[in-house]
């Protein structure tokens, strides 16, 4: 005869591992470094952003690209975003070098007045524009085109619309100058590059 007990452990063990699969898929927590290489050609999308006006991927050809997919809700997101602005403002006169935060997944029916607030609030100068909702209803199709994973998430796409890195997660126990640091030598290496990377990878 099977032990009740024994049977009911391992199903609440199941349960819990499902539930922190499901969790992961929202926001995460990762150490800085642990990002990918990539090379492939970046999705491409047309949103619009909090004035209406339509920004598509095409619009940012010649130039090095920073999207950082995020969501007011998520913890990891709004931690990162004093670092994310110092490294915002580190390249605010390269003409070369732009940023595009995806506002993604989010669940709330006023989330456009919650950015806009975050913005004012804390004086972020980020260019935020809105997904769509794919064929689940859930407002994340640009989000899965690019196989996020979870927020926040980074890709740096270079000069010829090609993803080359991912970085996912954000460790709020670093220090400020580390983010910084690290993010800017992924930019710097990607807008440096002449002819790309000879490795092909594919997106994880």
């Amino acid at each position: 005869m099977k032990n009740p007990f024994k049977c009911t452990f391992f199903c609440l063990i199941a349960v819990f591992f499902a539930l922190s699969a499901k969790a992961s898929d929202y926001h995460q927590k990762s150490v800085l470094g642990a990002d990918s290489l990539l090379n492939y050609p970046a999705p491409d999308f047309t949103l619009k952003d909090l004035s209406g006006k339509m920004v598509s991927l095409s619009d940012y050809r010649g130039k090095t690209l920073v999207i950082d997919f995020w969501a007011t809700w998520c913890h990891y997101c709004l931690k990162s975003f004093p670092s994310t602005q110092l490294v915002v403002d580190k390249y605010k006169d390269d003409p070369n070098v732009v940023f595009l935060f995806i506002d993604t997944r989010e669940v709330k029916e006023n989330y456009v007045e919650l950015i806009r607030k975050l913005l004012s609030d804390h004086h972020y100068t980020f260019n935020v524009v809105l997904d769509k909702k794919g064929p689940d209803g859930v407002q994340n199709k640009i989000f899965k085109q690019y196989g996020a994973e979870g927020v926040p998430a980074t890709f740096i796409i270079d000069r010829d619309g090609i993803a080359r890195y991912k970085v996912l997660g954000y460790d709020e126990e670093l220090p400020t100058d580390a983010v910084v640091k690290h993010m800017s030598e992924l930019i710097d290496n990607v807008e440096n590059s002449q002819s790309g990377f000879t490795m092909e990878f594919k997106p994880l």
